[in-house]
């Protein structure tokens, strides 16, 4: 009897899938370090009738999947709705594009921030310009996929991006608050584990629905889950959820332990470059974001050099449906009208 519900429960694992109608086309632009990426292509029905280009940047353990979970209401299809060619990038360690070798091969998870910062972002960029035909693109990065921005724009002088949208970005840790320090405690792990399970773990629990860590612990942190729908919450977990690489989670942990975002070999401090961002930005901050405080989001604000730049606030402060979590800005209930489209509206002022 144990023996044919273990079995059972390994070939509902096998057979367990989420269907993403949306498709784009799909090419795999190479960096200069030797990594393959991923960049899925969507152009409006109508015809390109917007200025720059968008790219959808993912944030840490993530991949592309989330910023077109919700089909007809998701941030893809409002920006085709408006007349945008839309690039969905997956940063490299994405299964999209191929999976690192766990000790073996030519790629393992060897990578950290600054790789995505110099290589990853410059390989994006160039592909989607060659694509597009366009001098520039505009940028919208949730999680790290801002805090990259933030980076490369602030300390490598990055020229062919002309509009900035970060969401729920931090970029100081200098006060964590109890939900980051319960988050950093993963650091006394890596010494054991290759690479951070993550992807493994999600579908694990996509499959037989049962918590692998305390809800309380880990997914109060990533999303707000009264705020999301519960297919959507099992399509992140199967589609979106990508294994960490240690160098990742070292260098983050070091943040953390410092205060500031830095290099790993600590010549440069991305967070006191914000000021050489001049180029137009908005920030898009959750009243429940565990992961990016209001005062972590005020205090890049403030140091960011643009004088055009915005804060745009989800919460029932702002006569919204709900307090926003980390992810529920992506694919959140109302997050189409309460967090997204108030983005395109933005973008479109400055295309």
């Amino acid at each position: 009897m144990v023996l044919k519900k273990y079995f059972s429960i390994i070939f509902f694992l096998i057979g367990c899938s989420y269907n993403i109608n949306m498709q784009g086309k799909i090419t795999h632009p190479q960096t200069e370090d030797g990594w393959k990426l991923s960049l899925e292509h969507f152009v409006p029905a109508k015809g390109i009738t917007k200025k720059n280009p968008v790219i959808l940047c993912h944030g840490l353990g993530a991949s592309r999947t989330y910023y077109k979970l919700n089909e007809e209401r998701s941030m893809v299809q409002l920006l085709l709705n408006q007349g945008y060619e839309v690039f969905l990038l997956d940063l490299r360690g994405r299964y999209s594009a191929g999976n690192p070798g766990l000790f073996f091969g030519d790629k393992t998870f060897s990578y950290n921030f600054d790789d995505y910062v110099i290589y990853d972002m410059d390989a994006a960029i160039t592909e989607v310009l060659k694509i597009s035909g366009k001098e520039s693109v505009n940028w919208v990065g949730h999680s790290m996929g801002g805090m990259i921005a933030y980076s490369r724009i602030g300390s490598y002088g990055e020229k062919r991006i002309a509009n900035l949208v970060t969401i729920g970005s931090p970029f100081s840790f200098s006060e964590p608050n109890e939900a980051i320090k319960n988050m950093n405690k993963m650091k006394s792990m890596t010494p054991l584990l290759p690479v951070v399970p993550a992807r493994r773990l999600a579908r694990i629990k996509a499959g037989i629905r049962v918590p692998i860590l305390p809800d309380g612990s880990v997914i109060n942190l990533i999303y707000w889950p009264d705020n999301i729908d519960l297919n959507i919450q099992r399509g992140m977990q199967l589609t979106t959820v990508n294994d960490i690489a240690i160098p990742e989670i070292n260098q983050f942990s070091s943040w953390v332990e410092k205060g500031n975002i830095h290099s790993n070999d600590g010549k440069i401090i991305y967070s006191k470059n914000l000021k050489n961002i001049k180029i137009p930005t908005l920030l898009v901050w959750g009243t429940r974001d565990n992961l990016a405080p209001g005062m972590v989001v005020r205090r890049v604000y403030d140091s960011i050099g643009s004088k055009d730049k915005s804060i745009h606030i989800v919460g029932r402060s702002q006569g919204h449906s709900e307090d926003y979590g980390h992810t529920d800005l992506i694919v959140g209930r109302n997050a189409d009208k309460e967090a997204l489209f108030p983005i395109v509206t933005w973008l479109n002022e400055r295309n």
